[in-house]
């Protein structure tokens, strides 16, 4: 369900009074997905209805899974992966602290971006795709 728009012109739009700026293609592309986002219950009903045009926002803050080598870094197989196992370690931290966000690819060159918990939709917004 469509809780919270973060842009006016969304919830303008979704009220049924679309801005003369917007192109009619764009507008029915936008009140397409908007009214996927209000129907959807669960995050597995967005998938469904979405395909791969769903994707969770990632932080792109961060370039790399793993680092790579460095000059002080051991490269022989024999090398102890914990030298110190009474050691308590940091737990790994979550690779993606946005995991109730996402983007949904509208068309156009548009995504919209979104927060999904609890089967609602907050804080949705109109961004122009990367490259377009």
């Amino acid at each position: 369900m469509l809780k919270t728009f973060a842009s006016p012109r969304l919830r303008l739009l979704w009220l049924g009074r679309p801005s003369h700026a917007t192109p009619p293609k764009l507008a029915f592309a936008l009140r397409r997905d908007l009214a996927l986002l209000h129907a959807a219950i669960n995050l597995d009903d967005l998938r469904q209805a979405c395909g791969d045009r769903l994707q969770p926002m990632i932080d792109e803050s961060v370039p790399f899974d793993d680092p790579a080598p460095g000059p002080d870094s051991d490269p022989s197989p024999d090398a102890d992966p914990d030298p110190d196992p009474d050691h308590d370690h940091d737990p790994v931290p979550d690779p993606n602290p946005h995991h109730d966000r996402y983007t949904l690819r509208v068309g156009y060159g548009w995504w919209l971006l979104f927060r999904f918990t609890g089967g609602e939709a907050r804080g949705v917004a109109l961004d122009e795709a990367p490259g377009a």
